[in-house]
C-alpha cells in the first residue's frame, strides 16, 4: 500500500491500516488522545497523531521512575529514556551495561510511581 501523498518516498506498507496510520504525518489530525485529565496529551490538548505514540506516552503516567544508577540525581518515566541518557552521559559505560540492565528490567509494583533503584550489593 503506497502512500498517495505527493512528494512522500516513504516505502509501501504491508496492510491498509498502516497507511492510514502514517497518514496522519501528512495533517494535522492528532486523533490519539492520552487519557489522563490535565495531561496536555489530552482530549482538547495536543494528542498524537499515532495510537502506539499514545500507548508509549502513557507510559509517563503509569510507570515509577526509572533512576541512572550511576548518579542518582536523575530519573526518567521510561527505560529508554534513562538507556539513551546513560549512553550519552556515561559513554564509559557499555551500551548494556548490567547496573542500567537491572533498573529498566525491574516491573512496578501496583499503581504507584515509587522511584526504581540499582539494589547495592554489600
Amino acid at each position: 500500500f503506497q502512500c498517495p501523498f505527493p512528494g512522500c518516498t516513504t516505502q509501501p506498507f504491508k496492510t491498509q491500516y498502516l497507511l492510514n496510520s502514517h497518514a496522519n504525518v501528512h495533517t494535522s489530525n492528532r486523533p490519539h488522545c492520552c487519557s489522563v485529565k490535565g495531561c496536555p496529551r489530552s482530549e482538547g490538548g495536543k494528542g498524537f497523531k499515532r495510537k502506539n505514540e499514545m500507548i508509549r506516552h502513557g507510559l509517563i503516567h503509569d510507570s515509577p521512575d526509572y533512576v541512572c544508577p550511576f548518579c542518582l540525581d536523575k530519573e526518567y518515566p521510561r527505560p529508554d529514556n534513562l538507556q539513551r541518557y546513560a549512553a550519552t552521559h556515561h559513554a564509559d559505560k557499555d551500551q548494556d551495561d548490567p547496573q542500567v540492565r537491572e533498573v529498566v528490567s525491574q516491573k512496578p509494583e501496583g499503581p504507584s510511581r515509587s522511584k526504581r533503584y540499582r539494589t547495592r550489593t554489600p
